[in-house]
């Protein structure tokens, strides 16, 4: 905190009486210091900043005003300019402790801990009684002696590609980037994380990686490979391969390559996606999953593309096809979106891109049990990308990042594993108009005119009211809407918008094709929900096994459809009740006690038998 004024401070408040007055131009130094420290202890930060640097214009040799304006840079987590100021206050008052803790205070923020407490020291130094320097030097020995004991133990670890992660973690570290308390864990393979070297506290910055060490995609487009695929007009289907073809190029380049350090942690094989997985495992473990098509598509997407690019520039045929996906698979599975200086880009983040995945919290307020520890984003003020705590992490656990809330299929095919839990899950039911509907021509230029509109394959999840089964259950509704109903839903000039509950006898139609469809997709699978969940109980296959999160895939779609099935199941008998019995019937609904079949039952089937619309 800035000096606080010693009362009676008569000379400062006389220049600032001038300068408010008018009676003398506001070059007063003491005058402009006394409004920066009012501004600063009101949290005014941006003005305590200018009055401080319009007193350093006036008075450029007193170092309170640089102690000063480095504490509000600090407040505006300006660390850089925070360090500089308080390294130009210690340079012109060297026996002045405060000095050396602004630049303590600096360093530490900036995770140049051994520096942070030699600054501490000197601070103790200069003046034994300095309570804040004595502080900070006792809490950063205990925390370099804590690093220290942990990193030992850290390494002493299994991982048998440990010289290539020091390798990188040097080369990172020599170009400034920074991540004092962190360290890398192997487990298998295919699978490897983040952990804390001590306990971390929230809002904590755990990880700087300068602008230099991350692969734009501005990077790539710059390189000799990406500038004749430009050039050759090549039509790019996805952004991705400009970062893939980058990397292929400098995979090639070998140890003449800057990146050369971070090529060599990079998976060799990607044997966790299934775009790689053989036939018997995809067909013994994913047969009547979505995920199957989801697969086959993109494979064909990645060939298409590869097919393009050799079109265009024929001396990429150097690189295969399975490089090719090779690349796109770093790409897709360690890619951050930035805004670098107001300019939207993504990249790649040198051990940023290390950090598991762990669901974000549906809910909000207080950080919960299943929320990602971290925020990430590029800080133009320090020309670098930041990790910052969510809440406390305790020493030895693991670091989780956040993709974003998915379904397991988007997680399973492009990130290669699945959540045991996840609401987000979704699956595919196949509905349509059947030929013989007598109103069938009609309903099919309500639903666009063509043909194919007649049938449709809807990828939802198990909650009604979210906007994909709205689209499924309008189209179910146009689907049995009949005589007078389909005339009141024609009405509206052939837009089919989202429909409404139509009828009684309507909705109980709509319920039941859904069940019907439900039960036709479920199926299609060899194994029954019930037989997936004793799987995956009797702990037949170990942990972030291919094998387990197959069964996870397909298990989150059974569970989905299960859903749409139960929910016909109880709403239909309350549907065919008179309005007196649905009242007593339905009042516990109002508690929402259980989710989305109350919201359904308060929302659809209350209203409709209230109606009266048979």
């Amino acid at each position: 905190m800035p000096p606080k004024r010693k009362k009676g401070g008569n000379n400062a408040a006389a220049a600032e009486a001038k300068v408010a007055s008018g009676a003398a131009p506001a070059t007063d130094a003491a005058a402009l210091k006394d409004k920066g420290n009012k501004a600063f202890e009101i949290g005014d930060y941006k003005n305590a900043l200018d009055y401080y640097s319009r007193a350093i214009a006036v008075d450029e040799k007193n170092h309170t005003l640089y102690s000063n304006r480095s504490a509000t840079h600090g407040a505006l987590r300006n660390w850089t300019e925070a360090l500089a100021d308080a390294e130009k206050c210690v340079q012109l008052a060297p026996t002045w402790a405060k000095g050396y803790f602004r630049k303590g205070q600096a360093l530490e923020n900036l995770l140049q801990y051994p520096e942070a407490y030699a600054a501490y020291q000197q601070g103790v130094s200069v003046d034994a009684a300095e309570a804040n320097c004595k502080k900070g030097a006792d809490e950063m020995k205990k925390l370099l002696d804590e690093l220290q004991m942990t990193n030992t133990e850290a390494k002493s670890g299994d991982n048998p590609d440990g010289d290539k992660f020091e390798s990188m973690v040097k080369w990172l570290k020599d170009g400034g980037a920074q991540f004092p308390k962190l360290y890398m864990k192997f487990y298998s393979e295919d699978y490897r994380g983040v952990h804390a070297l001590t306990r971390i506290p929230t809002d904590d910055v755990i990880l700087y990686v300068p602008l230099k060490y991350i692969m734009t995609s501005e990077i790539a487009k710059a390189s000799d490979i990406c500038k004749r695929i430009i050039a050759a007009g090549v039509d790019i289907r996805s952004k991705h391969s400009y970062l893939a073809a980058y990397l292929l190029q400098e995979k090639a380049a070998g140890k003449k390559s800057f990146w050369e350090p971070y090529m060599r942690i990079l998976p060799q094989k990607y044997a966790n996606m299934p775009v790689f997985f053989e036939d018997p495992m995809l067909d013994g473990f994913l047969r009547g999953s979505m995920s199957l098509q989801k697969i086959a598509d993109r494979i064909d997407s990645l060939r298409r593309e590869y097919d393009n690019i050799r079109r265009g520039v024929p001396d990429f045929g150097k690189f295969t096809l399975d490089e090719f996906i090779w690349a796109r698979f770093v790409v897709i599975t360690r890619i951050f979106g930035l805004v670098i200086n107001g300019n939207k880009t993504d990249g790649l983040v040198p051990y940023a891109d290390m950090l598991n995945h762990k669901k974000p919290s549906s809910e909000t307020g207080a950080a919960k049990a299943d929320e990602a520890d971290t925020k990430w984003t590029y800080e133009d003020s320090r020309n670098g990308f930041i990790i910052t705590t969510t809440h406390p992490i305790n020493r030895g656990d693991q670091v989780f990042d956040s993709y974003g809330r998915k379904c397991n299929s988007r997680f399973f095919v492009n990130y290669g594993f699945a959540l045991d839990d996840n609401e987000d899950n979704e699956a595919v039911i196949k509905v349509g108009i059947p030929p013989s509907d007598p109103h069938y021509h009609t309903k099919l230029r309500m639903l666009g005119g063509r043909e194919h509109n007649a049938k449709r394959e809807f990828q939802i999840p198990a909650t009604y009211g979210h906007k994909k089964v709205k689209e499924l259950f309008t189209f179910m509704r146009c689907v049995h809407a009949k005589d007078s109903e389909l005339m009141m839903l024609a009405s509206n000039g052939y837009k089919l918008e989202e429909i409404n509950p139509v009828s009684v006898e309507n909705e109980i139609k709509v319920l039941e094709d859904i069940k019907r469809a439900a039960l036709e997709s479920l199926s299609k699978f060899p194994e029954t929900l019930e037989e997936d969940n004793k799987i995956l109980a009797s702990g037949k296959y170990k942990m972030f096994s291919n094998e387990r999160n197959c069964v996870l895939m397909r298990r989150g779609e059974k569970q989905v459809l299960h859903y749409f099935v139960d929910l016909a199941d109880r709403a239909i008998p309350l549907l065919r009740m008179p309005w007196k019995d649905l009242k007593r019937a339905a009042a516990k609904s109002y508690s929402g006690k259980f989710g989305t079949f109350d919201y359904y039952v308060t929302s659809t089937v209350v209203p409709l038998v209230k109606s009266g619309k048979l």
